[in-house]
């Protein structure tokens, strides 16, 4: 049976448990960060007040770090045994591609994917794979939050949307995800986008609360302390 219904079918059979608010579990992870943010940009502050003679080089040296960083992040993603693609972000897959629309610039992403009886994929942004701390994707994942009630589309999407993410692309039957045409299994993801703009696709999260791995643990392979993370969850 195809792990997706499977996994449907086991919702809509499974009583209700108690659902945990995912609000309340990121919120406290989330504080020490906030404020170590606030005390930094503080800081910050007050050296451009006092610093009269800003380097002009400082503009250059920012966008080296940024290519080094992302040249970094795809270099740990193979080494962790993921693939990186360029995928598109793109409206309409639903509808012949003929009549796809293409949204914004093509972004990278890690793609792992599980061999053999349990051929599984799951696909993940850089950021959030490379961080040394956890972005809101990798919350909402480690979290393993308990669909609330059954619903009655597609409970990834479901799933998605109650723990603050968003996977539709519009409010009609067209469909959108991240395409790459070079694939020959997945042309098209969803994610399951949130506010800091990572994403995990959102089949790889609902599987994951349901306690099943598609592609690869990421717990495994998250850069950021994840022992500690998950302390913190509860």
């Amino acid at each position: 049976m195809d792990l997706a219904l499977a996994w449907h079918q086991n919702f809509l059979l499974s009583t209700l448990g108690e659902t945990v608010s995912l609000l309340e579990k990121i919120v406290r992870p989330l504080l020490a960060g906030t404020a170590a943010l606030v005390v930094a940009t503080s800081v910050a502050a007050c050296s451009a007040e006092g610093d009269t003679n800003p380097s002009p080089t400082a503009d250059s040296s920012a966008g080296t770090d940024s290519s080094s960083n992302a040249s970094a992040a795809e270099g740990y993603c193979t080494d962790q045994g993921g693939e990186v693609q360029e995928r598109q972000p793109t409206f309409g897959t639903n509808n012949d591609q003929s009549s796809w629309v293409e949204l914004g610039d093509a972004t990278s992403v890690c793609r792992f994917q599980t061999l053999g009886d349990d051929d599984s994929r799951i696909y993940v942004d850089l950021t959030t794979l490379y961080s040394e701390q956890p972005t809101l994707a990798a919350l909402a994942y480690l979290a393993k939050t308990q669909p609330e009630g059954k619903p009655s589309g597609n409970p990834a999407a479901a799933l998605c949307a109650q723990i603050g993410g968003a996977s539709s692309f519009g409010d009609d039957a067209s469909g959108g995800g991240m395409v790459n045409t070079d694939d020959p299994i997945d042309t098209v993801f969803v994610p399951c986008t949130f506010a800091d703009q990572s994403f995990i696709e959102e089949w790889g999260i609902a599987y994951y609360a349901d306690d099943s791995v598609r592609g690869i643990d990421l717990a495994d392979v998250f850069r950021f302390d994840v022992k500690a993370t998950q302390d913190l969850l509860g």
